[in-house]
């Protein structure tokens, strides 16, 4: 079920909003910010439905046939999404990529001292630990400082995971991280805070920290100087329409540790009402009905 809402503003004609459809991935952000996410949407009678993604299942039951959807979820979600022809869907673009917006932030970033290497790839290690995350927004491995035989470890368990997948589900088989998947290597770095800013049509909409030295710490409470940082960046460039972006704070000062999707990023402590308000206002604007005189309402 979906629901049309109308709100009058001062015009001649009436403007119609009817939302989008949201499709959310169950259980996928086990946190707060899901909570705050669902009742968000009933508050306000946004049409939404929970889906289930199975693991080696390449599609999704949904029961929707609107194409104007929203999804927040995994990668895979993501990646179906645009298979289904959904629109935003989840909006994960080519400048979700290390390689692409490093042009334009530079030594703003957190490891712009990153050497780019193949996964698969034999790399010479100049530090006993060292941090990885793929170059990709693709969450294919999550990104943080590796010592090197738990490295070597991990590689030997997807190697040997991508070959079990292919023999039992066939070469049709999707497989995300492969020995060309790319990467970025950097030293480690010393982060007091780190903070999420949410974007939406080049503005800061929420933001939320979500850890405090070497513990997890979600609240919104965001220094002032954290917050101009995130608008000068945002004002360099802007992945798309909407996304995340991650700032830490170092003995230098702010810098940006990562880029991210809106649809795949965890919620942490955002104002979910704000989001999803600035989201209708981006993807939805009202059609305006010329057929609807209220000049006398």
């Amino acid at each position: 079920m979906w629901f049309r809402r109308m709100r009058v503003r001062p015009s001649s004609v009436t403007p119609i909003f009817i939302d989008m459809y949201y499709i959310v991935q169950e259980n996928l952000f086990r946190e707060e910010g899901h909570a705050k996410l669902i009742a968000t949407l009933e508050r306000f009678q946004i049409p939404y439905e929970l889906v289930n993604v199975r693991p080696f299942i390449e599609e999704v039951e949904y029961l929707t046939d609107r194409k104007d959807v929203f999804a927040f979820g995994s990668l895979k979600l993501a990646r179906l999404s645009q298979e289904y022809g959904w629109d935003p869907g989840a909006l994960i673009t080519e400048n979700h990529d290390y390689e692409v917006y490093s042009k334009y932030y530079k030594e703003d970033l957190l490891n712009y001292d990153s050497r780019v290497v193949r996964f698969g790839d034999d790399f010479k290690w100049k530090y006993d630990q060292q941090f990885i995350r793929p170059c990709l927004d693709s969450k294919t491995f999550v990104g943080k400082v590796f010592e090197k035989h738990i490295w070597e470890d991990l590689k030997k368990r997807t190697f040997h995971h991508n070959k079990e997948m292919r023999k039992e589900f066939g070469d049709e088989y999707p497989i995300l991280l492969t020995e060309d998947t790319l990467i970025q290597v950097a030293s480690p770095k010393k982060l007091t805070q780190e903070v999420r800013f949410w974007v939406v049509d080049g503005k800061i909409i929420t933001q939320s920290t979500y850890r405090r030295g070497s513990f997890l710490s979600y609240d919104n409470i965001v220094d002032q100087d954290a917050i101009d940082f995130a608008k000068s960046m945002v004002d360099i460039f802007q992945l798309a329409k909407t996304f995340v972006i991650d700032l830490a704070l170092t003995p230098e000062g702010w810098k940006i540790i990562e880029c991210g999707s809106t649809s795949c990023a965890g919620f942490y402590d955002a104002d979910m009402q704000k989001l999803i308000m600035s989201l209708e206002e981006s993807y939805n604007p009202p059609y305006m009905d010329p057929s609807r005189d209220i000049t006398n309402f």
